[in-house]
């Protein structure tokens, strides 16, 4: 089994969080276990909440302070980890540490695979308000989250897009081939299967929307649900057997690898866009 990868504790304050708890918990030469048992909490909270996999739960902070004989600095740090709009920076660790990703997008081309000028345009379409200078930065944000590709030891990822995210047209003929060419070329590498559902499926599990399912090297796999501003956690049992129920029934109904990048090429040869009112 792979090593755990590193946490990033300057990634979002839940990592820094998470960074805190293991670095006093490792000044004292203590397992996650040990430090488990002193607090009163389960072993799977302990390592979840070192990983910034989860937020900690409402007493932990406080009683990591007084365990670790600090005054209230580690419930300070944490009430400032809940008043921030966090749930992408959630998102942004999960994906930092998966091992492996499940995709399930069906709009648009994921933001991991997106293209600077496809992205640029989606992000000004999404907030026509938002300053120039907001749209750049958040533009660099999600071209940064690409390394993870680029790794030596990058994820696997599977990803399944509507037909309607690979026919979308964004910005220009010229930007939207771009996109798929850059769609058609990833998924030939061999950490990546790209998959198209057809518009002959008709409804399908997905139909509520994008969700992704990340499974790591030490800890039980989560599922994220996302919309235009927010994301939801998705961590109970029940609920996460049915986000894999899906994402398998999505899978079994996509076109294969190869008819999908089949899709994929001939939708560069019929892109079409009408600027005029």
């Amino acid at each position: 089994m792979p090593a755990p990868r590193e946490l990033d504790p300057h990634a979002s304050l839940a990592s820094y969080f998470g960074a805190e708890i293991r670095r006093l918990r490792e000044r004292l030469g203590w397992t996650q276990e040990r430090l488990a048992e002193e607090l009163g909490w389960s072993l799977s909270t302990v390592a979840s909440v070192e990983t910034a996999r989860r937020s900690p739960p409402a007493g932990f902070p406080e009683k990591a302070d007084l365990v670790y004989g600090l005054p209230e600095v580690l419930a300070h740090l944490a009430e400032l980890v809940r008043s921030q709009p966090r749930w992408f920076e959630r998102y942004l660790d999960l994906e930092r540490q998966a091992r492996r990703i499940n995709m399930w997008s069906m709009h648009l081309v994921p933001g991991l695979f997106q293209i600077e000028e496809y992205a640029r345009a989606i992000l000004k379409a999404g907030r026509p308000m938002d300053p120039p200078e907001v749209i750049e930065e958040r533009l660099a944000e999600r071209m940064k989250r690409q390394q993870i590709l680029e790794r030596a030891e990058p994820p696997q990822l599977s990803v399944i897009l509507h037909e309607a995210a690979v026919k979308q047209p964004v910005k220009s003929v010229d930007v939207t081939r771009a996109q798929l060419q850059r769609l058609r070329d990833l998924g030939r590498r061999p950490n990546i299967r790209i998959q198209v559902l057809p518009f002959a499926a008709g409804e399908h599990a997905g139909i509520d929307g994008a969700f992704t399912i990340f499974e790591f090297s030490d800890e039980p796999p989560v599922g994220y649900a996302l919309c235009r501003d927010s994301g939801r956690l998705i961590d109970q049992a029940d609920e996460f057997e049915w986000a894999t129920l899906n994402y398998d029934q999505l899978k079994a109904e996509a076109l294969s690898p190869e008819a999908s990048i089949g899709m994929i090429t001939g939708a560069m040869s019929h892109i079409w866009i009408d600027r005029n009112p």
